[in-house]
């Protein structure tokens, strides 16, 4: 039962929403991406763009593999 509840602590954790701007400290709107006040990127916002960003490079390595692979197999047939 105390392997439950210590995953369930680092869950709560996480979700937990950012309530100021880090930059300026206004109060943000809850599920804001920027602030309104000064513009900044939330702590999610940033996260996520993160995220997006290795999402693309791992399609567009994937993409460079499947060319090599077929440029390899067309010479290889030669």
């Amino acid at each position: 039962m105390g392997r439950g509840r210590r995953g369930y602590r680092i869950l709560v954790a996480v979700e937990q929403a950012q309530v100021a701007c880090d930059n300026c400290g206004k109060e943000l709107v809850a599920g804001a991406a920027y602030c309104e006040k000064c513009g900044a990127r939330t702590r999610r916002a940033r996260r996520l763009v993160r995220l997006a960003i290795r999402v693309e490079l791992v399609f567009f390595l994937g993409i460079v593999a499947m060319v090599a692979a077929f440029v390899w197999i067309y010479a290889v047939q030669k």
